[in-house]
């Protein structure tokens, strides 16, 4: 009965529809990671010569007698809005068969067909047939860049978007790089957030994986950085999420030497010194990284570190020379043999306080300088042992967990935000155990709060607060479940 009365209605309401221009963009969102929208449905296309039309994109008036295929296009945009599925799919295929462009001033036939094919692969249990559904939304995807070319540049990317968050392993990494590589290329400096993050982490997934060379990764990781940098002032969400991730997952390229310019090391890391010029483990920190990325020992900055660094930071008269070669190391910015000094100093000294002392520095040398958290926790762990009631190293193992939303997922959503669980658990113990650090404790307890997952996520996990929770990625820790603080 639905079926004869949207029937019935079709010669009335085709040609106001077409009129008035109520032609629905259907709006394709991610099923993991960050939200994202096709552009608006009145995207004019390009003025093309027409007596030259691709076949894939005619339009109502590019073929002889293309406008008995209207009728079938308001159908299916009626049982469409209407949720009846099966019957739209039937009129949309004719559309699409014969005048996929529709008007030839809008994309929604291929939008549409995207809609269909997602559709379809909800119900399909038959691995080739769903590849054969998959197959066939790239191709949608194609189809938009092709008959409207200046939606190229979003076509691809949302393509490659699918393919990282919806589709992975149809295509290989590297093919799904390529192609976010093709529409960064074409959006220039308009680029739009989704693409950043999956384009990052693949990036550096597939140099350390040997599978893009130094140069491209290179290359890739100033063109990301720059973007993120243009649209650092935005308050927008989505480059907000850009921004807690990209730059972070980027830094951990940091322990490939001469990877980055001395000019990364000066932007990045300046400001730090600069803001408290007094503070030892910043000046140490600063100086070690410039001098890791190459920079002049004549530059003022330099100069003036090594100043400090002779004021603030001095080693102990009574320091073991193993010790001495150690600090030498580090600020030098050579860390494996800074490391390697300072546990032949724990395995020398007997004052458990010291050894306590050069553990936890080692702890900081992974996590600042080397990126490598679960050795950077085993070192925190092991200060730990040595000075059962300080908090210092519980104070490091909470920064750790609090900076792995990139590694353990997308720098949004759940996998990246259940991080703050843990991060807050080691705080929490660290000024239980150690009053003298409750002050920085409670002040990362209080910033990290407001990242933890909201009411609304945890109920759609089928999970409620208070239950138990087991943080996986490298933490592997279990941990309670609690809602953001507003």
């Amino acid at each position: 009965m639905f079926s004869a009365l949207i029937k019935r209605n079709i010669f009335s309401s085709w040609f106001a529809l077409l009129v008035l221009g109520s032609l629905f963009l259907y709006q394709c969102s991610p099923r993991t990671g960050e939200t994202v929208q096709l552009p608006d449905e009145n995207g004019q296309a390009e003025s093309e010569d027409e007596s030259v039309v691709d076949a894939r994109c005619a339009t109502f008036e590019s073929i002889p007698r293309g406008d008995r295929y209207i009728e079938s296009y308001v159908l299916y945009r009626d049982f469409l809005r209407a949720g009846d599925m099966e019957e739209a799919f039937g009129y949309w295929r004719q559309v699409f068969k014969n005048t996929p462009a529709a008007d030839g001033q809008r994309w929604t036939v291929f939008s549409d067909g995207i809609r269909f094919y997602e559709w379809k692969l909800q119900g399909e249990d038959n691995e080739n047939k769903r590849a054969e559904h998959i197959d066939k939304i790239l191709e949608l995807y194609d189809l938009i860049g092709i008959c409207y070319p200046q939606q190229f540049a979003f076509s691809q990317g949302r393509k490659a978007f699918d393919l990282y968050y919806n589709y992975r392993g149809h295509k290989s990494d590297k093919a799904v790089y390529d192609i976010f590589q093709t529409s960064m290329d074409a959006f220039e400096e308009d680029v739009q957030a989704f693409i950043i993050n999956p384009y990052t982490a693949l990036m550096v997934r597939l140099f350390v994986d040997g599978e893009i060379d130094t140069l491209e990764a290179q290359q890739t990781a100033m063109k990301i950085l720059a973007v993120v940098d243009l649209y650092g002032d935005v308050e927008d969400d989505a480059w907000s999420v850009v921004k807690t991730y990209a730059p972070q997952r980027l830094a951990d390229l940091e322990v490939v030497s001469g990877f980055y310019p001395c000019e990364y090391y000066l932007d990045k890391y300046s400001d730090l010194y600069y803001d408290d010029p007094k503070n030892c483990e910043n000046i140490q920190l600063v100086l070690s990284r410039l001098l890791w990325g190459n920079c002049s020992e004549d530059l003022e900055i330099v100069t003036r570190l090594r100043a400090s660094m002779d004021e603030h930071c001095q080693i102990p008269v009574t320091a073991s020379s193993l010790v001495r070669n150690a600090y030498e190391a580090m600020r030098e910015g050579r860390f494996r043999t800074s490391i390697n000094y300072f546990e032949q100093a724990i395995s020398e000294e007997v004052d458990l306080h010291k050894k306590a002392d050069y553990s936890l520095t080692i702890g900081k040398i992974y996590y600042s300088h080397l990126r490598d958290f679960p050795k950077a926790r085993e070192a925190a762990l092991k200060a730990a042992g040595f000075r059962p009631n300080w908090g210092e190293p519980y104070i490091l193992i909470g920064k750790l967990y609090a900076s792995s939303g990139p590694l353990c997922g997308p720098g949004t959503g759940w996998d990246s935000q259940v991080v703050t669980w843990v991060a807050i658990d080691a705080w929490e113990r660290a000024k239980q155990i150690d009053p003298s650090v409750s002050g920085e404790a409670n002040q990362l307890i209080a910033t990290y709060e407001r990242y933890m997952p909201s009411r609304a996520d945890i109920f759609q996990r089928n999970v409620n607060e208070g239950d138990d929770y087991f943080v996986a990625c490298w933490i592997q820790r279990s941990t309670t479940i609690r809602a953001a603080v507003n």
